[in-house]
């Protein structure tokens, strides 16, 4: 979510709304979660239980619902050729990356974001 948010805002001058902190781990907002949960009480998205060896196992995993798929395609087929390429690289390049590479990758790129970071020295 913070890369979309960091490049809507740069590329596209586009505010989502999400005020990004630096925090234990990398960028942090609270309202992250709170976004998960509305669109989860919308039934767009629903949580779905982690592979036991997954090295998240307490963070949950969600899934698009049929009814989000279709809200999707909607907002989708408004957006720039520009823009759905953005997502296309957050999606395809960037969330399937392994944890460790992703945290390298925002550390690496937005060090205005690790100040707080309790991590940063096992990060490369």
């Amino acid at each position: 979510m913070f890369l979309l948010h960091r490049n809507l805002k740069s590329e596209f001058g586009i505010n989502t709304g999400f005020d990004f902190k630096p925090y234990k781990y990398g960028p942090f907002d609270q309202a992250v979660y709170e976004a998960l949960e509305d669109l989860e009480l919308k039934k767009l998205i629903e949580s779905v239980s982690s592979d036991e060896h997954d090295s998240l196992r307490d963070q949950p995993k969600y899934v698009v619902t049929e009814k989000g798929e279709e809200y999707a395609s909607d907002i989708w087929s408004q957006l720039t050729p520009q823009q759905q390429n953005l997502l296309r690289w957050v999606r395809y390049k960037q969330a399937e990356r392994p944890l460790g590479s992703l945290l390298s990758y925002v550390y690496r790129n937005y060090p205005d974001m690790t100040t707080e970071s309790e991590i940063s020295d096992r990060i490369s």
